[in-house]
């Protein structure tokens, strides 16, 4: 197994450099040969991300690679990582997510031959999310009405943390059609279609910094995105994927994430 982590960054240059050295300094010794490379993808930033992205490169030479895209969007970000990654397996983290449970779990599964696709969701049964009240709600109201009942996903999330193997995420990137923040949701709905095992875990997720997008800006375009991903599962027929929501053991094995606030 080789591992890749993909990490979008845009405009966190303040504490950018700290959180990836200590992500890297503290990689369990059990997956030192595994982990493979870091792909920090700058997009559109605005004050000194890139620069600093080159000098973690620098440090971190064996480790730690930049792509940079010249506009803001996540979903450009991601896409790009995932295509330049030479990982057999890989995990998409955040600049503020930057923990090792959710990676060691993804490898576990993996290794288990049990999910071509691993999704930390905010809604499975077992997940705490101690977000603000607005957030938790547009999400529920999301990944029910709009990806259940409108179009017949049957899993709990689409969003947040994720882990792919890597020629399901080379041909996941080729076949999606649309960019920014949809394409993360399209490449999970095009997995269920076109067949592959995809694995929810739960987390426990709070939320201390701001969201980057209000609610009140989210809600129009959850509207006209429904339209979007339906164009795009229209050209594949249904496929036989199982997207498994198992129940874990205990809290105790929950992957906990904590967004930390910028300072």
């Amino acid at each position: 197994m080789q591992y890749a982590i993909i990490v979008p960054v845009h405009n966190e240059a303040s504490h950018l450099e700290g959180l990836v050295t200590r992500f890297i300094e503290s990689c369990p010794s059990e997956f030192t040969e595994a982990f493979k490379e870091v792909i920090l993808v700058e997009n559109g930033s605005t004050d000194g991300t890139l620069e600093v992205c080159r000098h973690l490169e620098q440090r971190f030479s064996s480790l730690v690679r930049v792509a940079s895209i010249p506009r803001g969007s996540y979903g450009e970000a991601i896409k790009l990582g995932m295509l330049e990654s030479n990982g057999t397996h890989l995990s998409i983290l955040e600049c503020d997510c930057l923990d090792w449970a959710f990676v060691l779990k993804s490898i576990s599964i993996f290794r288990s031959k049990t999910a071509e696709v691993i999704i930390g969701s905010k809604r499975h049964r077992e997940s705490i999310d101690k977000r603000p009240l607005k957030r938790r709600l547009l999400t529920a109201i999301y990944n029910f009405f709009c990806l259940q009942v409108l179009i017949g996903y049957p899993g709990t999330d689409t969003h947040g943390l994720k882990s792919f193997e890597g020629r399901s995420a080379r041909r996941l990137c080729e076949s999606a059609i649309t960019t920014d923040e949809l394409f993360q949701t399209e490449i999970v709905l095009l997995a269920w279609r076109l067949g592959m095992t995809i694995e929810e875990v739960p987390i426990v997720i709070s939320e201390i910094r701001s969201a980057p997008v209000s609610v009140v800006r989210r809600v129009p375009k959850v509207v006209n995105t429904v339209w979007d991903l339906k164009r795009s599962l229209k050209r594949f027929p249904k496929g036989a994927s199982r997207v498994n929501s198992g129940a874990l053991a205990g809290h105790e094995d929950l992957v906990k994430i904590e967004r930390t606030s910028k300072e």
